[in-house]
């Protein structure tokens, strides 16, 4: 059981901000120590923008819409 939840606690499947106030600018997700799995979706609602940042750089902008997230992460192998 010990492998199955630290399978579960390495990947992030689904990006997304449900929060609907109209008075934060910017907001990270929290990551939790976790990686970003290949093939995950990220969701970005009306009127907002998501971006990426990587190592202090930016790394890509999404608009509104559903997008599938392409990385070169292997989550389960990064903590072996």
């Amino acid at each position: 059981m010990a492998i199955i939840d630290f399978l579960k606690k390495q990947f992030i499947d689904i990006i997304e901000w449900t929060d609907d106030s109209r008075d934060t600018l910017s907001w990270r997700f929290p990551d939790d120590d976790r990686e970003i799995k290949n093939g995950a979706q990220l969701i970005v609602r009306g009127s907002r923008v998501a971006r990426f940042v990587y190592l202090g750089a930016f790394g890509g902008t999404f608009f509104p819409g559903k997008h599938t997230l392409t990385t070169d992460n292997i989550p389960v192998l990064t903590k072996l």
